[in-house]
């Protein structure tokens, strides 16, 4: 039976005041969900004290030329809280992307909105790739423009003339801010309320959201990864990333190469230079890695694991696995099985 929480209420009525941030949210089609929820939590946590959610010092909407639901990436579906008005009513504009691939285009009324706003004067941010949504309209011509790292290539291939920017969270030029999304946009959040609202309310957002405890761990957790990922080249960084990203399907060293704004000659003599092995190589030891891991870890078979993890066939995989760990597949699995150790 539930228990009677009535004591956590506010025990005092919100004050009377004119939010100091109002924020527009405007998501496309195939919106990422996480990098929404990241920053309206933020948001959320700076507009009133404790966790009561009342939108005090902060206020925001969900905005559409409809009140029907536009699907996230992740296929939830998520309802307008308002349709496209006037622009005047927000202090900021975030136009909040997802997948480009996706097979609903964005509305031409998103693209209008966004219009109304630049010619309002109303600051609008590109958040995970509502950036191209900007640069489709021309605004970002000639400027530096927060990208995802696995995005630079496309930026780059259709707008040449942008600076795509992988290295930083928040990026401000020419009155537009981008952000790649992610947990970044609690990057983008915080600036945006310490601005408005001062350091009291970011810093009490950040408690609640326990990213004093949570973002340690993740930073514990990526200083124990992989090498490449602590290199000091951004390049050899962004092409281990995307490395990690492709096991089943893994591509050329080549496409990893043009992705990331360089040539193969290049890259090879990066990681020669920064890791003191070939890209290739790199690229098939993080490959034989996970297969390790599937075998210790998952009772699929050993061609299974080598299909999804991107080798030619399980003798492929025996073979290099062997090289590697001294040791078969099978063996190593039956060790495990044995002796309940690594």
């Amino acid at each position: 039976m539930r228990r009677d929480y009535s004591f956590l209420r506010p025990s005092k009525s919100a004050p009377e005041v004119e939010a100091p941030l109002r924020i527009g949210i405007v998501p496309t089609p195939d919106f990422t969900l996480m990098s929404l929820s990241c920053f309206v939590e933020f948001l959320r946590l700076s507009a009133d004290e404790a966790d009561f959610s009342r939108q005090i010092y902060c206020s925001w909407d969900l905005l559409s030329h409809e009140i029907s639901p536009i699907r996230a990436s992740c296929g939830f579906p998520m309802l307008p809280t308002k349709v496209f008005g006037d622009p005047a009513d927000y202090d900021y504009v975030v136009v909040h992307g997802g997948l480009l691939h996706g097979s609903e285009p964005v509305p031409d009324q998103l693209y209008r909105f966004v219009q109304s706003c630049v010619e309002a004067g109303v600051p609008v941010v590109g958040l995970c790739t509502g950036q191209f949504v900007l640069a489709e309209l021309g605004y970002l011509s000639g400027k530096r423009c927060a990208v995802h790292f696995s995005l630079a290539h496309a930026m780059q291939t259709n707008f040449p003339d942008i600076v795509a920017v992988t290295d930083a969270p928040v990026v401000i030029d020419g009155g537009f801010i981008t952000c790649p999304g992610g947990l970044a946009a609690i990057n983008l959040a915080m600036h945006l309320v310490t601005t408005h609202c001062g350091n009291t309310r970011s810093h009490k957002a950040l408690h609640y959201l326990m990213a004093d405890q949570g973002f340690e761990e993740i930073q514990a957790m990526k200083n124990d990864s992989e090498i490449g990922l602590h290199c000091p080249d951004r390049r050899v960084v962004n092409a281990v990333g995307l490395m990690m990203q492709q096991t089943l399907e893994p591509g050329s060293i080549a496409s990893i190469a043009q992705a990331i704004g360089t040539s193969e000659r290049e890259l090879n003599r990066l990681f020669k230079k920064h890791l003191r092995v070939a890209p290739q190589q790199y690229w098939r030891s993080l490959r034989l890695k996970t297969a390790k891991w599937m075998v210790l870890n998952s009772d699929r078979s050993i061609t299974q694991i080598a299909y999804e993890c991107g080798f030619t066939d399980s003798s492929h995989l025996i073979n290099l696995f062997k090289r590697e760990f001294n040791v078969t597949p099978a063996k190593l699995r039956k060790i495990r099985s044995d002796f309940g150790v690594h």
